[in-house]
């Protein structure tokens, strides 16, 4: 199952520390790269590398410490599942599946060559299960670029071709939350809305930070070297869109399945709201899922688990429902989209590292 959530600056990482094609790496152009005094001081950059794992394992950790301590709402949320309507909990399974088609478009997009069909569409299935092992994100990711690393392309341009997936992805993702956000889906009460002190303070706080960041970015040297990939990752993703842009089949490919991915994994979250009777219409459905789906970005859990199950629950929850039918729509929306793909892509995956697909 291809999933939702938004990678790409990591993956910008990845691609300007290994180069872009075409260009030189910044880091082997310098003969003072290979200088002790260049290289980084792990001393003062390990413990930031802890900073991802904690937050991949917090997350999971606290939603099962959540489970065991509200296990009768959990109970509810089950028995209520168990009474949805079948024919609607076919349908989300049958949409759910679609993510892959979608994900094997946006993959052909972000390449000049032409991919093998069936291995591109088996790839995706078999990044789902990779996708549940590690970060959100970071599993697909590792197994596309393998992928078309295995299909002739260097790892620089696999590298590229990856963060290119992921950019479009978040950027579409954002364009489309704009949109519901704008279009006022959800219902909200003026009168739990912020005033104008807290917006200032919040801005204020913004400004603070995007400031900080800008000194750290000029005066810490681990920080200088963070900030020069991140350009030099920037820079190469803006010439790869550049390239796409000019192939208007590409650009199809590319744009079209990154926006579907999502929207099928809210049209997903719909058909089971649907199979439970609430009363949320699709727009409604459509604005909790990409919002919280953006939320849970944040935290980089494997496969998104515990940090979107908790912003889709309490999305829901605000959107006037019980926490038992809350906890009961995600469970079947985890019930379709992770447990019932799990065994085939597992399967699928081992098939094709045993023919060399991987």
């Amino acid at each position: 199952m291809v999933t939702a959530p938004l990678p790409a600056p990591a993956l910008t990482a990845g691609v300007a520390a290994a180069g872009c094609p075409g260009s030189a790496s910044p880091r082997s152009a310098s003969p003072r790269s290979a200088s002790p005094r260049s290289a980084s001081p792990r001393s003062a950059s390990g413990w930031l590398r802890l900073v991802r794992p904690v937050l991949a394992v917090a997350a999971p950790l606290l939603t099962a410490l959540w489970l065991v301590r509200s296990w009768s709402t959990v109970c509810d949320g089950v028995e209520a599942l168990t009474g949805a309507h079948p024919v609607w909990l076919v349908g989300a399974a049958v949409v759910a599946q679609l993510t892959w088609f979608a994900g094997a478009a946006c993959q052909q997009g972000a390449v000049s060559r032409a991919l093998p069909v069936r291995p591109l569409l088996a790839a995706q299935v078999a990044g789902s299960v990779a996708n549940h092992v590690l970060p959100a994100g970071f599993g697909v990711g590792a197994v596309k670029m393998r992928f078309l690393h295995r299909n002739g392309l260097s790892v620089p341009e696999s590298l590229t071709a990856v963060g290119l997936d992921a950019t479009a992805g978040m950027t579409t993702h954002v364009a489309v939350l704009a949109a519901l956000l704008a279009g006022g889906f959800l219902p909200v009460e003026t009168s739990r809305l912020p005033g104008p002190a807290a917006v200032a303070a919040t801005l204020a706080v913004v400004v603070a930070v995007v400031l900080t960041a800008v000194l750290l970015a000029r005066l810490v040297p681990t920080a200088r070297r963070w900030s020069a990939r991140g350009r030099a990752g920037f820079a190469c993703q803006l010439r790869s869109l550049r390239t796409t842009l000019r192939s208007p089949g590409r650009a199809a490919l590319l744009w079209g399945g990154s926006a579907a991915i999502p929207m099928l994994h809210a049209a997903t979250l719909w058909a089971i709201v649907h199979a439970l009777h609430l009363p949320l219409g699709i727009g409604a459905v459509f604005t909790l899922y990409y919002a919280a789906s953006a939320a849970s970005a944040l935290v980089p859990s494997p496969g998104g688990f515990g940090s979107l199950d908790a912003a889709l629950t309490a999305a829901i929850i605000a959107a006037g429902q019980s926490p038992a039918i809350a906890l009961a729509t995600v469970l079947g929306y985890r019930l379709v989209t992770v447990w019932l793909p799990m065994a085939p892509s597992a399967c699928v995956l081992a098939v094709m590292v045993r023919r060399g697909y991987l």
